[in-house]
C-alpha cells in the first residue's frame, strides 16, 4: 500500500469515528437544549448563557487550542523525531498552566467585578449567578488543562479514543439532565456543579490512557529556553488570537445583556447551539484531516498538504450547506417542533448565525495551514484586531436603535472582511495561490449555492405542512448532493470521494 493510500484510509476511518461522535452529540445537544429551557424557564437559561459563557465558549474553542499543541507534535512525526516529542508535550503542560493562572487571575478579579456591576440581572438571582461563575471559571481552568492530553490524542490520530471520551460526555451530561428532573432546589447552580464535575472526569480519564499509551506523556521537568520561546510564542499568539475570538462572542452576548435582558440572552443561546451542531459537521471532518495537512507541511509535500486545503474547504462548505439551508428556509416550523418555548428574536438569530457559519467554514483550513508554516504571529494579530470591531461597532448601533440581529449582521460583515484579510496573507506566507483558491473553492461553491435559489424558491411557494416540509427538506438535501457530485468535485476529487466511502463502507461492514 502506498503513503497515499494508508492516509486515505486513515483519513476515512477517524472522519468515520468522528461523525459516530458528532451524530450523538448534536442529538444530544438539541435535547438538552429543550430539556434546559424547561427545567431552568427562559430567564435562568439566558443567565447561565450570560454568566457560564465562558464554559460554552472554552468547550467550542478546545479542539482550536489544541491544535497548537499538536502542529509542533505532528511537525516532529513528519519529521520522524521521536525524542523531540516528549520535550513538546511537556513544555505544552506548563504554557497551559501559565495560561490557566491567567485567566484565573483576570476571572477573579475584573471577571468577578463584571458580573456584579455591569450586568443585567435579577437581583434575586444573583448570589446564584455568583456561584455558577465560580463554577464556570473552575470547568474553564479543567478544560484549559485537558487541552494538551487532547492534542496528543488527535496528533496520534487515535479518533476513535477521541470519539469514545466525547460520547461518555454526552452521557455523563444525559444523566444531569435527568439529575435535574428529579431536584427540588436551586436547578441553576446544580447543573452548573455537576457540569465541573463531567469536566473533571473527563480530564482524568483522557491523561490516564495518554499516560498509559504514549511514552512523550510521561511529565519531567527539563528546561529548553529555545523551545519554550518557540512553542511560548505560538501558544501565546493562538492564545491572543482565540482570546479575541472569546471576547468577541462573549462581548456581544453582553451588549445583548445591557439591551435586551436575560430573555434575549436566552434567544442567542439557543442559535449558537444550532451553530454550534452546525459547526460539528465540519470541525469533525478537518480534525481528521489537520494531522495530514501539517504532517505534508513538514516533509515539504507542498502541493499535496495545499490540495488537501482546498479540498477539505470545499467539502466543508458543502457537507454544511447541506444541512444548513433547509434549517435555514424552515427555521420557524424546525424551532416549533424541536423547542415549543421559543424565546423571542430565536428565529432571525438562528438564519443570521448559519449565514455566519456558512461563510466561517472557509476558515478551518487556512487556520490549519497558518499553523503548518509557523508563521502566526500576523494572522494572529490580523484575526484578533479584525474580530474585535464586532464590540465597538455593534454597540454603536444597538446604541443607535438598531434591532438586536444586527450583533449578528454585524458579525457576518466582519467574517467577510477577516476571510478576505487571511487569504492575502496567506498567498504571502504559505505559498498559496489565490487564483487556483478561487477556481477550485470559491466557483464550485458559488455555482452550487446559486443553483439552488430556483428551487428554494419554488419550495417556499408551497403550503407550510408538516409533511410538505419534510418532504421539501428531504428534496433540497438530495439536490445539493447531487450539484456537489456533478459540479462541486473534479474528477480527482471524485476518485479520492469514491476511495474514501468505500474504505468507510468496508469498516462499517465489519
Amino acid at each position: 500500500m502506498n503513503n497515499n493510500e494508508s492516509n486515505n484510509k486513515r483519513i476515512a476511518k477517524n472522519t468515520g469515528f468522528l461523525y459516530f461522535r458528532m451524530l450523538l452529540m448534536m442529538g444530544v445537544a438539541f435535547f438538552m437544549t429543550r430539556i434546559l429551557l424547561k427545567e431552568l424557564g427562559i430567564e435562568d437559561f439566558g443567565i447561565y448563557n450570560i454568566v457560564g459563557g465562558v464554559v460554552a465558549m472554552f468547550a467550542s474553542l478546545r479542539g482550536v487550542f489544541a491544535s497548537a499543541t499538536q502542529r509542533f507534535l505532528n511537525f516532529e512525526m513528519g519529521r520522524k523525531n521521536e525524542k523531540a516529542l516528549n520535550n513538546i508535550f511537556n513544555k505544552s503542560l506548563i504554557i497551559h498552566l501559565i495560561l490557566a493562572l491567567l485567566l484565573l487571575i483576570f476571572a477573579e478579579t475584573i471577571g468577578l467585578w463584571f458580573v456584579n456591576n455591569r450586568l443585567v440581572i435579577n437581583p434575586e438571582r444573583l448570589s446564584s449567578a455568583n456561584l455558577v461563575y465560580q463554577f464556570s471559571v473552575l470547568t474553564a481552568l479543567v478544560m484549559l488543562m485537558t487541552i494538551p492530553f487532547d492534542a496528543v490524542i488527535i496528533a496520534n490520530e487515535k479518533m476513535d479514543i477521541y470519539a469514545y471520551l466525547s460520547i461518555l460526555d454526552v452521557l455523563l451530561k444525559i444523566g444531569i439532565i435527568l439529575i435535574l428532573s428529579f431536584t427540588e432546589g436551586n436547578a441553576l447552580v446544580i447543573y452548573s456543579l455537576l457540569v465541573l464535575l463531567v469536566s473533571l472526569t473527563i480530564r482524568s480519564l483522557s491523561s490516564w490512557y495518554c499516560k498509559r499509551n504514549f511514552n512523550e506523556c510521561k511529565f519531567k521537568w527539563f528546561w529548553d529556553p529555545k523551545l519554550f520561546k518557540e512553542m511560548g510564542s505560538f501558544a501565546g499568539w493562538n492564545f491572543l488570537g482565540n482570546t479575541a475570538f472569546v471576547i468577541a462572542n462573549e462581548g456581544t452576548n453582553i451588549l445583548l445583556n445591557i439591551f435586551g435582558g436575560a430573555p434575549i440572552n436566552a434567544a442567542r443561546a439557543v442559535a449558537y447551539q444550532v451553530r454550534n451542531v452546525s459547526q460539528q459537521f465540519t470541525s469533525t471532518m478537518m480534525m481528521a484531516i489537520n494531522p495530514q495537512i501539517i504532517k505534508q507541511y513538514a516533509e515539504k509535500k507542498f502541493q499535496p498538504a495545499m490540495d488537501l486545503v482546498y479540498f477539505s474547504s470545499k467539502i466543508s462548505f458543502f457537507l454544511l450547506f447541506a444541512i444548513a439551508l433547509p434549517v435555514l428556509v424552515y427555521a420557524d416550523i424546525i424551532l416549533e417542533l424541536w423547542l415549543k418555548i421559543i424565546p423571542e428574536y430565536t428565529v432571525i438569530f438562528v438564519r443570521l448565525i448559519l449565514v455566519f457559519v456558512l461563510i466561517n467554514v472557509f476558515h478551518n483550513p487556512l487556520d490549519t495551514l497558518f499553523k503548518a508554516t509557523g508563521n502566526i504571529k500576523n494572522y494572529q494579530l490580523i484575526e484578533g484586531g479584525t474580530l474585535l470591531i464586532n464590540l465597538p461597532l455593534s454597540y454603536f448601533l444597538l446604541s443607535l436603535g438598531f434591532e438586536f440581529s444586527v450583533i449578528f449582521i454585524v458579525m457576518i460583515v466582519v467574517e467577510i472582511l477577516n476571510l478576505t484579510c487571511l487569504i492575502l496573507l496567506a498567498n504571502t506566507v504559505a505559498n498559496f495561490s489565490i487564483k487556483n483558491y478561487f477556481i477550485k473553492v470559491l466557483l464550485p461553491c458559488a455555482l452550487v449555492v446559486i443553483s439552488t435559489l430556483p428551487l428554494v424558491y419554488y419550495l417556499l411557494t408551497l403550503t407550510n405542512s408538516l409533511s410538505n416540509t419534510i418532504i421539501s427538506i428531504l428534496v433540497l438535501v438530495i439536490f445539493i448532493v447531487c450539484l456537489f457530485w456533478s459540479i462541486g468535485l473534479n474528477k480527482l476529487e471524485k476518485s479520492k470521494a469514491r476511495s474514501g466511502l468505500g474504505i468507510l463502507w468496508m469498516k462499517i461492514k465489519r
